[in-house]
């Protein structure tokens, strides 16, 4: 297949490191976070991303569930997800200043961003 864009076309021109908020659907990022609050159980985490978080975090997997992470039943089956806190329900690796903590290391749901999820008046759902 061939592709009817260049890469200037869909690109701004700069490169980006792990840390570095880029364009995301709903507006030029602007560090509201509110792309990781008012998530509930739905951040599932599958095995990659427990491993991931295992071993940038070097923490064991009990470790990951008593401090990070919570279980939920999903279809009939018992997965991880992202602990959410707070009356907002940040997601527990927001910092201070409202960035991810472990943006390298983030669980596929979060790399796929902004996909599967709807941004309206606002807010994200």
């Amino acid at each position: 297949m061939r592709r009817e864009q260049t890469l200037e076309e869909i690109s701004d021109g700069k490169l980006y490191d792990s840390n570095d908020m880029v364009k995301a659907d709903c507006h030029d990022c602007e560090g509201c976070c509110d792309c990781c609050q008012g998530m509930g159980d739905s951040v599932l985490l599958d095995p990659y991303d427990v491993y991931r978080l295992s071993a940038g975090l070097q923490k064991s997997a009990e470790q990951l569930l008593q401090e990070y992470l919570e279980l939920g039943v999903t279809d009939g089956n018992i997965l991880p997800h992202l602990r959410m806190t707070g009356v907002k329900e940040q997601c527990i690796f927001l910092n201070s200043e409202g960035r991810c903590h472990i943006h390298s290391i983030r669980p596929g749901f979060c790399r796929l961003f902004p996909l599967g999820r709807f941004y309206e008046n606002g807010s994200f759902k």
